[in-house]
């Protein structure tokens, strides 16, 4: 990890975390808008307890079955967003994001769940 970049290990796990980002994140920039990428349970869980903070957008419409990950190029992101928000292993749904988003802003941070697959392979943070 360079050192330009920070990591914080924070107690709670996931669940904990779920408000305490959008609590200390969402103001961050004049949009006040938080983009999820929702993709399973997990990520559903995070967006309904953010809603509670403040705006939300769903960069992928609302889906009723969890079968994949939608292609980038149909992703919907808020031009100044906050922060962009997925969760790396959707375990429940059985499927697993392979590598970091490529389409998002280089300037919006980006917060993953990584609670499930932490530390099991590399990751390009700087991507």
């Amino acid at each position: 990890i360079p050192d330009s970049y920070a990591v914080l290990f924070l107690q709670g796990g996931a669940t904990a975390q779920f408000s305490a980002v959008p609590m200390h994140f969402l103001n961050l920039r004049s949009s006040q808008t938080a983009d999820y990428l929702v993709t399973g349970y997990w990520s559903e869980k995070a967006a309904k307890e953010a809603e509670k903070f403040g705006k939300i957008n769903l960069v992928v419409p609302k889906r009723s079955k969890y079968q994949d990950v939608p292609s980038e190029d149909t992703w919907k992101l808020t031009d100044d967003a906050s922060y962009f928000y997925y969760c790396a292993n959707e375990t429940i749904h059985g499927f697993e994001l392979d590598d970091i988003p490529t389409i998002v802003p280089k300037h919006v941070p980006i917060v993953c769940d990584m609670s499930s697959n932490f530390l099991t392979r590399s990751f390009d943070v700087t991507k």
